[in-house]
């Protein structure tokens, strides 16, 4: 009796941890989608620098940039980088004309 109840917590316990895995994946991707359909309502291109880039365990960037007479800069993740871009290399990257800090960059899949 003892082992069945050790089983269904144990089970419970997993399903409880899978279903909030799921949903901080599903919500990671709805806000990456929300930023890559505000992008494209209306967006400019422009270069930054690479400030920062990390390639160990995950990929992530920094970028510095400037829009009109004000200093951005942009952190997140990157998928593929064709041209081996590195910290210091000039980058491309559209972004948001309303809101300058949301930027997708060429290093993004949705470019």
């Amino acid at each position: 009796m003892n082992r069945i109840k050790l089983i269904l917590t144990f089970i419970v316990i997993v399903g409880i941890i899978g279903g909030l895995l799921y949903l901080i994946a599903i919500n990671a991707n709805k806000a990456k989608s929300d930023k890559i359909e505000h992008i494209n309502k209306n967006y400019g291109y422009a270069k930054g620098i690479i400030v920062k880039k990390k390639s160990y365990k995950g990929h992530s960037i920094e970028v510095k940039y400037q829009i009109g007479n004000k200093e951005y800069k942009y952190t997140g993740g990157w998928d593929n980088n064709p041209n081996n871009l590195g910290e210091g290399d000039s980058i491309k990257f559209r972004y948001a004309i309303d809101n300058p800090e949301l930027i997708l960059t060429e290093l993004n899949n949705g470019y």
